[in-house]
C-alpha cells in the first residue's frame, strides 16, 4: 500500500488546530471543500437533491467537521480529505435515511460492494454525471439516453462502476481510491483502466450521445 500524506499546507493548519479556532477550522474545510462538492453532487440521491443543493449539504458536514475536529487531531491516521470525505458520506447516507426512509435502499439503487466508498454510486447517478457533460440538446433527447445510458451501464461490473466515480467523477488520485477501497495502488490503477476503456465502448456503442458535446470530446 502508498503512504498518503497530508499537503504541507493542510499539515500546518493542523498544527494550528491543535487549539481550535473557528478560523482555523474554516480554512482547512474551504482547501477541500470544493473537491467534496464532487462527492455530494454524485452520490446524493437526486430525489434528495431538489430540495438540498450541495452547498446546504457541505454546510452540515462543515458543522459536524467543527464538533469532531479532535477525532482526527487524535488519530491523524489517514489524511485529512479521505477523513473529511468519509463525514461527508456520512452525512449523505444520513440524509438517505431521514428523507427517503426505506426507499433509500430500494432495489438496484445501491451497488453494495466497497464499504470503504460509502454511499456506493449506481448506474442512474453515472448517466446523470455523463449525460451533464453533454453539450446542449431537447429533455426528450437527454431523457432517452438516460434510460439506454443506465441500461448500458448496468452491463458494468459494479467494481468497475465504482472506481469510475472515484477517480473520473471525484477525481480522487489512483493512491487515494485505492486507500478508499483497501486495494493495492496498482490493482486500482489497471481497474481504473479497464473501466474507462468499457466506458468508453459503451458510450460510443449509443447513436447520438456524442452529438451536440463540445468538440466531440470522449471520456
Amino acid at each position: 500500500m502508498t503512504t498518503l500524506a497530508n499537503s504541507s499546507g493542510t499539515n500546518r493548519l493542523l498544527k494550528r488546530a491543535a487549539v481550535p479556532s473557528p478560523e482555523t477550522i474554516a480554512e482547512l474545510f474551504a482547501r477541500h471543500r470544493e473537491r467534496l462538492r464532487l462527492m455530494v453532487r454524485l452520490r446524493l440521491d437526486g430525489r434528495i437533491r431538489a430540495r438540498l443543493d450541495s452547498s446546504a449539504v457541505l454546510d452540515l458536514v462543515y458543522r459536524d467537521v467543527c464538533n469532531r475536529i479532535g477525532e482526527y487531531l487524535a488519530n491523524p491516521a489517514r489524511p485529512f480529505f479521505l477523513w473529511l470525505r468519509s463525514l461527508t458520506g456520512e452525512c449523505i447516507q444520513a440524509l438517505h435515511r431521514n428523507h427517503l426512509g426505506d426507499q433509500a435502499w430500494s432495489v438496484g439503487q445501491e451497488v453494495s460492494l466497497y464499504r470503504g466508498a460509502l454511499p456506493e454510486t449506481n448506474a442512474a447517478a453515472l448517466a446523470g454525471q455523463l449525460l451533464g457533460q453533454r453539450g446542449t440538446s431537447t429533455s426528450a433527447t437527454q431523457a432517452g439516453l438516460g434510460v439506454t445510458l443506465q441500461d448500458a451501464l448496468n452491463s458494468m461490473a459494479a467494481g468497475d462502476r465504482e472506481i469510475l466515480s472515484l477517480c473520473h467523477f471525484e477525481k480522487l488520485s489512483n493512491d487515494e481510491a485505492a486507500a478508499v477501497l483497501g486495494i493495492d495502488r496498482s490493482a486500482a490503477s489497471q481497474q481504473y483502466i479497464r473501466a474507462l476503456k468499457r466506458l468508453k465502448e459503451i458510450l460510443s456503442g449509443i447513436p447520438g450521445f456524442f452529438e451536440n458535446r463540445p468538440g466531440g470530446n470522449r471520456p
